[in-house]
């Protein structure tokens, strides 16, 4: 797949480490992604807008910060389907 100008859509994977969330980026084919949020697999970059989180506490947590924090106003929160 090239890259065809259009970013490639991700989502982070979150979830809580004591009081911490840890949000990690992954393009949309899975794969994870280094801090320019690039994928090598794709060849694409990659916007990140939706959080996928891991359990309902992550989903509770993160839907706080997205209504909360208008830095996180484009952001959206599901539960995590594994």
């Amino acid at each position: 797949m090239k890259n065809n100008g259009m970013p490639n859509k991700g989502f982070f994977y979150a979830d809580l480490e004591g009081a911490e969330l840890n949000m990690k980026p992954h393009c949309a084919c899975g794969n994870p992604l280094p801090e320019n949020y690039y994928c090598e697999k794709c060849q694409k970059q990659c916007r990140c807008t939706e959080i996928r989180c891991k359990d309902k506490a992550v989903f509770d947590y993160v839907n706080g910060m997205i209504t909360g924090n208008k830095r996180f106003h484009n952001f959206t929160a599901v539960l995590d389907k594994e």
